[in-house]
């Protein structure tokens, strides 16, 4: 993942988080949209990296249930 993705990546993270906060699950499930977009065009599935923002993303939304 380049450098400049990987910041646009962790924007929209931190935006989903937000989102997740304030109730706006709305809007949290375009941004989870728009990372799982940008992991989609920049690695493989099978080589998912365990750090990515859309596994940081995916770790809220299962934190949030708990």
């Amino acid at each position: 993942m380049t450098s400049h993705t990987e910041g646009l990546e962790r924007d929209i993270l931190a935006l989903f988080k937000r989102a997740c906060r304030q109730g706006r699950l709305d809007v949290a499930e375009h941004l989870l949209g728009a990372l799982e977009t940008s992991s989609d065009m920049e690695m493989d599935w099978k080589s998912h990296n365990s750090d990515s923002a859309l596994a940081e993303a995916y770790r809220e939304i299962l934190g949030s249930r708990s």
